[in-house]
């Protein structure tokens, strides 16, 4: 646990040494004011914040790509990784550190909008488990982008590259689950099949159960599960490093 902390608080000081993370923040929160403001502060709206929910997930799907592409690919382009790698810490305290400090970003990143909650207790009254539905799910959705983008930064050195794998992937993710690819050139008796797994793993359809106060157990092993497999990934992508 002690290299998972120091690891952690070593790349948690890089993201505000960084001008890059406080420009992502600033966006960020700068279109959420924007929503806010135009779609949720307004007389006879729902004090909701499904909106900023909904945002948030396609945000992050290009944010945590954005906070995750250096953690691992930097080291490979500097060399530091090297020293990770010979020093008695195992490969998965490496990885879990490193995802620790970029969901820890991701929280911070996420800490301002709870302004947009005070607001709606002053002018509306909130359902606070929708709100609270809406956080976890925002969360864990972004979890699963930043496992993801983990992954691909252990696969190369090139930060954009890496970026740009997480980034595509989601897109095709999303297009295959919006009906964008087909799957006519399947045989017949696969296209049912897959379109059902297509469904399945929308993200934002699991999202948007969050984002109405919904909590469907399933929908949280999905992005839990989801997540630990893409860290084991990443783990071991990283250990072949070690013995290469």
């Amino acid at each position: 646990m002690r290299a998972v902390a120091t690891i952690a608080g070593r790349e948690m000081r890089a993201y505000f040494l960084s001008p890059g993370g406080y420009v992502i923040g600033a966006l960020y929160l700068l279109v959420n004011g924007w929503l806010f403001v135009r779609y949720v502060f307004n007389p006879g709206e729902v004090a909701t914040l499904r909106p900023i929910f909904s945002f948030s997930m396609m945000a992050f799907m290009l944010i945590c790509p954005a906070v995750t592409m250096r953690v691992v690919s930097e080291e490979l382009r500097l060399g530091t990784i090297e020293t990770l790698l010979t020093a008695p810490i195992r490969t998965a305290d490496i990885i879990i550190g490193k995802y620790a400090a970029s969901l820890g970003f991701l929280v911070l990143l996420l800490a301002p909008t709870l302004v947009f909650v005070i607001a709606l207790e002053i002018y509306g009254r909130p359902d606070y488990g929708e709100l609270l539905c809406g956080y976890l799910g925002v969360l864990l959705a972004g979890s699963v982008f930043l496992a993801s983008g983990i992954l691909a930064s252990t696969l190369t050195s090139s930060q954009v590259v890496a970026y740009l794998i997480t980034v595509f992937f989601w897109i095709i993710v999303l297009l295959a689950t919006k009906g964008v690819l087909q799957t006519d050139l399947l045989p017949v008796a696969w296209q049912a099949r897959v379109d059902d797994f297509v469904i399945a793993a929308d993200p934002e359809l699991r999202l948007r159960d969050f984002a109405i106060g919904l909590f469907d157990s399933g929908n949280f092993i999905y992005f839990g599960s989801l997540t630990i497999v893409l860290l084991i990934a990443a783990a071991r992508s990283l250990e072949t490093r070690r013995w290469s």
